[in-house]
């Protein structure tokens, strides 16, 4: 595994930059994960690294670390963490009715299933793609505070404008059609921003992760 890209550091928080394809943490063990990798590094100079955030594989973009006992507890104990303002770039099929919105409906709990939570997406269109065939694909920004399982992968899918090349929520037929149109295989979703005051000192913090080079490509390759 590469070298991850460090976005922010301090004696109580690390962000890095997670690559598109890696688990931020490992469901089995032996599993590659970017969690295991900066254990092994931190451990060298005796710090506990506790993961505050998890992104989907195929997902990039900014994972946040507590690097203290003290920073952990403050973000999850003490439920700071939920004060995080996080902002993604997505790629969504189609163009919504309402190029500015909010997507309030209940999701399940990661823990219960059964259990269904609150969860906000607010989202913005930012550009439209037009496509062969009269496909259409738009670029929103998107903000949640909850930060619930696949919650902005569901919330789109859910106003009929799941992101596009998103195998597990889009139509079938939809996703046959669209790989052999773009030669894509996966949704782009990019954790490019959070802001937030500081668990420890309360100063205000605002960290940025530019587009990768891949979701460019990937972008540009909608218009070739």
């Amino acid at each position: 595994m590469e070298k991850l890209k460090t976005l922010f550091e301090d004696d109580h928080i690390l962000a890095v930059s997670k690559p598109r394809g890696l688990l931020t943490v490992g469901n089995k063990p032996g599993q590659k994960n970017i969690t295991d990798e900066l254990k092994k590094e931190y451990q060298k100079k005796s710090i506990r690294l506790r993961p505050l955030n998890r992104l989907d594989r195929g997902t990039s973009g900014i994972v946040l670390f507590a690097k203290s006992k003290e920073c952990f507890q403050e973000a999850v104990e003490n439920k700071k963490f939920q004060t995080v303002k996080k902002t993604y770039l997505a790629v969504i099929q189609g163009y919504p009715k309402r190029p500015k919105g909010t997507i309030s409906f209940p999701l399940p709990s990661r823990q219960d299933k059964r259990k269904l939570l609150p969860a906000t997406t607010r989202y913005e269109v930012q550009k439209i793609y037009q496509m062969k065939k009269g496909t259409t694909a738009s670029l929103a920004e998107v903000e949640i505070d909850e930060g619930r399982f696949h919650q902005i992968r569901l919330h789109f899918q859910m106003i009929h404008h799941p992101l596009f090349m998103d195998k597990e929520y889009m139509e079938k037929k939809d996703y046959k059609f669209l790989v052999n149109i773009t030669k894509m295989r996966d949704y782009l979703l990019h954790a490019h921003k959070v802001s937030f005051k500081h668990f420890i000192t309360g100063e205000r913090v605002e960290i940025l992760d530019p587009i990768p080079k891949d979701f460019k490509r990937s972008l540009a390759g909608l218009l070739a």
